[in-house]
């Protein structure tokens, strides 16, 4: 399927609070080789997940937004893992 303007944006539009979550694709159930280049494993990724914005982790929904700058995911999971260690001092 071809990821056009018009479904990327439907997918994006998914609401995390009323999507049935068994519709969802469990990221622990998807594999990228990560010495790909970023555009071939973002359409490896493409292709492992119904909705490339919004899928699951257990019971868990997780909606990300790509964005051109900024934090990467690295840094951002960082952050993240700090926040929560922090939380609990």
């Amino acid at each position: 399927m071809e990821l056009t303007k018009k479904i990327l944006d439907e997918m994006a539009a998914v609401d995390v609070r009323t999507v049935d979550i068994s519709t969802l694709t469990d990221l622990r159930d998807i594999e990228i080789n990560t010495s790909l280049p970023v555009k071939e494993k973002l359409e490896v990724f493409a292709r492992q997940t119904n909705n490339v914005y919004v899928n699951r982790i257990g019971d868990y929904v997780v909606k990300v937004k790509f964005q051109e700058n900024g934090a990467s995911i690295n840094d951002k999971m960082s952050e993240y893992l700090r926040r929560l260690s922090e939380s609990r001092i």
